[in-house]
């Protein structure tokens, strides 16, 4: 997430059934969400209604995937004369969030998310500088008084020659929600291509009339990997049928999560479910409808998609309240754009998002067999999925869950 500043002034605090189907869900889907009474106004929620929540998060989950961007640096870096050193810097990585849009590997997410390998090079050209001539330069200049080391470490980062010494790699992956392999200690993961983008808010570069910038500020990206027959979600038409008070639902990749030193590298494939309401609308420097939310979301769910609970995308998470100093998130003021951005981006580059896939016909019809209790059906289209696109987290424990519901039948009606 970014922390955007306001112009000339101190920052921005804000950051981009069957009756026994209850208990079956719950296993089945390892993912059973039950939405809180306090989710929903207060308002009793039966069993029912909870238990058609939880399947439609269930049918959009292994759609939903994890971005990492990578951006290291190899500095050749003169301090003085006849001294010049080779480094490596540590590399800038961030975790984020994506969905796919179309089964053949398009994927929607920020803006912000991808801007670290797509076009934030002289800054992070300075970044590596800076750090090269802080851990190389630095120690023979210890001697002298801190405004003199200051301005000569500065002429060194501003070098023209020191400039030209940075060569940059970078990488976008996407992680799909896998199982991972035994033995193995990081999951698979797939290059991608940004096809299309627009940049975060930026107030340093808003036109200083107030007029909305040219081009625009979107925050939005479309990606493309090489992958066929995907799990995808479906996009709402537009955001124009939302009402202040509507549940919605956030899935994502928050880095308090996927980086807890508590949990085990194996549980970073699965995402994490948030409920909260629409809190308010408001109006974006680009004069652009933007949805408050009161629902929780932190670093690293940038990018990810927010549900109806029709299990349509209405909109994506971007950008969070922080505190004075921006540190920690403060919850319960965090903004998404609406899923208007993604759909006319889409149309910019010839795509037209699309709903289904070999996967998804195969992934809904094992559900609903599950709804229904047919356990034998369900079975048989979660292993077509898992054919189709093998070894997905949700595929693998929905499969080992029925299994053992279908064993524990047998067992029951021999003992009877």
């Amino acid at each position: 997430m970014t922390v955007p500043r306001e112009q000339g002034g101190k920052e921005k605090r804000l950051r981009r059934i069957h009756p026994r189907w209850g208990s079956l869900l719950a296993s089945v889907l390892a993912v059973m969400v039950l939405v809180p009474a306090a989710a929903l106004g207060g308002q009793v929620v039966s069993e029912e209604h909870n238990m058609q929540v939880g399947a439609r998060i269930g049918r959009v989950l292994p759609a939903v995937v994890g971005i990492l961007t990578d951006v290291s640096a190899e500095v050749t870096i003169r301090c003085g004369k006849n001294e010049t050193y080779t480094v490596k810097p540590d590399p800038h990585r961030e975790n984020a969030t994506g969905f796919i849009i179309h089964p053949d590997g398009w994927i929607a997410t920020n803006g912000h998310v991808v801007k670290p390998v797509y076009d934030d090079d002289e800054a992070q050209v300075r970044g590596f500088l800076d750090a090269a001539a802080k851990a190389v330069c630095g120690p023979g200049l210890a001697k002298l008084p801190a405004q003199r080391r200051k301005a000569r470490l500065a002429a060194i980062v501003h070098d023209p020659e020191n400039c030209k010494g940075v060569k940059l790699t970078k990488r976008l992956e996407v992680y799909l929600p896998k199982v991972l392999p035994p033995g193995v200690s990081h999951h698979p993961a797939l290059p991608a291509v940004v096809k299309a983008y627009s940049p975060p808010i930026d107030p340093r570069l808003l036109p200083k009339d107030g007029s909305p910038p040219n081009p625009p500020m979107l925050d939005a990206a479309i990606l493309k990997i090489d992958a066929t027959n995907l799990p995808v979600v479906p996009l709402a038409r537009n955001a124009e049928q939302l009402f202040e008070g509507q549940p919605l639902v956030i899935i994502g990749y928050p880095g308090v999560v996927v980086w807890h030193d508590f949990l085990s590298p194996r549980s970073r494939a699965e995402a994490t479910v948030t409920f909260g309401r629409i809190s308010s609308f408001k109006t974006d420097v680009n004069d652009r409808t933007i949805v408050q939310t009161d629902a929780p979301i932190t670093w690293g769910n940038s990018g990810g998609p927010v549900f109806d609970l029709d299990g349509d995308v209405i909109g994506i998470a971007t950008f969070i309240s922080t505190s004075l100093e921006g540190d920690q998130a403060i919850q319960g003021f965090n903004f998404l754009i609406p899923v208007d951005t993604i759909q006319a981006m889409a149309r910019q580059i010839g795509l037209t998002p699309k709903a289904d896939s070999p996967f998804m016909t195969e992934w809904n019809q094992a559900l609903n067999d599950a709804v229904a209790w047919h356990l034998g059906e369900a079975l048989e289209h979660v292993d077509a999925a898992d054919k189709i696109v093998p070894g997905l987290i949700y595929v693998w424990s929905t499969r080992e869950r029925i299994r053992k519901r279908l064993e524990e039948e047998s067992q029951r009606i021999v003992g009877e």
